[in-house]
Order: structure tokens, then C-alpha cells, then sequence
């Protein structure tokens, strides 16, 4: 009899030690799947800033119609650089910014409409949505490392500017940048 008991006792310890096997092996297995939806997640939300991006951009070119009645009197943007590369940076040392400047070198007033850019990492603000005849208009692009989960390796961000320039109605502006971990 104690024999029996003994081994009832060693077949349920082995039964309980299968089951907490299966149990660890279980919740690694939903680790690493919920490891990979919270990826696919952080991708979607890139995916959705890229889509309101593109959005707010047709919006803007349907609301935003530059004046072409007199070709001789348009306003005529320039751009001092329409890249910038930030180089390698470090996520612990935060935002980052470089200012644009959009001169006006025609002969009307230059208006910039609402800036949008590719990505939420990214923002642009301007200084001023008009210039007159030799002006310029400052714009500040910053960019957050800390945002979400970015792109290994040298990865870029657009900014979008509308203007009232007939033959420049849409400025676009690229930052590259290449983040470290430490």
C-alpha cells in the first residue's frame, strides 16, 4: 500500500511539474506574440500619421489655390536648403531642430498655407504665414527621437509647405537623421 501511495505521489508530482512546463512554455509563447502585435501596432500608428499627413496635404491644395491671374506680379519662393541632416544623434539627448527660410523674391506677397509633415516624430511651425516682396519666412522643423520606435540605420522625414507660387506650390523639405541608442 505504501508503495502505491508512493507512487501516486511521484505521478502527481510529475503531472504538476508537465503542468507548470506547459504553463511557462505557454506564456513565453504569448510573450512574444504580444511582443509582435505591439510592433505591428507601432507600425499602424506610423502608417496612420503618414495617411493624415497626406490628407491634411490634399486638403491644403484644395482650399490653398495660388493667384495666377498676373504671371508677372506672382509672389516667387526661394529655399536657403532643402535638406538637412542631423547625423547621428542620442535618444537621451532629445528634440533637435534646424530653421528653414523661405525667401520671397517675386513681386507679390508670398503666403505659406498649413505645414504638415510625413511623420508625428516631426513638426514644423513657421514664424509668419505671409512675406512681402524680399522677405522671408522662418520655419523651424524639430524632430523627437523619443516619439515612437524609429527605422535602424539612416532614416528621413518630409515636410510639406504650400505657397501661393504658382510654378513652386509645394515646398518640400527632407531631414535625414540616424538615431543611437546611448
Amino acid at each position: 500500500m505504501e508503495k502505491l501511495i508512493k507512487n501516486i505521489r511521484i505521478i502527481a508530482i510529475l503531472v504538476l511539474f508537465i503542468g507548470v512546463v506547459f504553463l511557462i512554455v505557454n506564456v513565453v509563447i504569448a510573450n512574444k506574440k504580444i511582443s509582435t502585435i505591439e510592433k505591428q501596432l507601432e507600425h499602424m500608428d506610423e502608417e496612420i500619421d503618414e495617411a493624415n499627413a497626406g490628407v491634411k496635404r490634399v486638403l491644403s491644395k484644395l482650399f490653398f489655390q495660388p493667384n495666377q491671374l498676373d504671371s508677372a506680379k506672382n509672389p516667387k519662393v526661394e529655399v536657403d536648403a532643402l535638406e538637412y541632416d542631423f547625423g547621428k544623434i542620442r535618444k537621451i539627448d532629445g528634440i533637435v531642430s534646424k530653421k528653414f527660410t523661405l525667401s520671397n523674391s517675386g513681386e507679390n506677397k508670398l503666403i505659406v498655407g498649413e505645414i504638415s509633415t510625413s511623420c508625428g516624430c516631426t513638426s514644423a511651425q513657421a514664424d509668419k504665414k505671409e512675406a512681402a516682396p524680399n522677405e522671408k519666412i522662418t520655419v523651424e522643423v524639430k524632430f523627437d527621437p523619443n516619439f515612437h520606435e524609429e527605422p535602424k540605420g539612416r532614416f528621413s522625414r518630409s515636410i510639406f509647405i504650400p505657397t501661393n507660387d504658382p510654378n513652386n506650390q509645394e515646398i518640400e523639405l527632407k531631414i535625414f537623421v540616424e538615431i543611437l541608442e546611448n
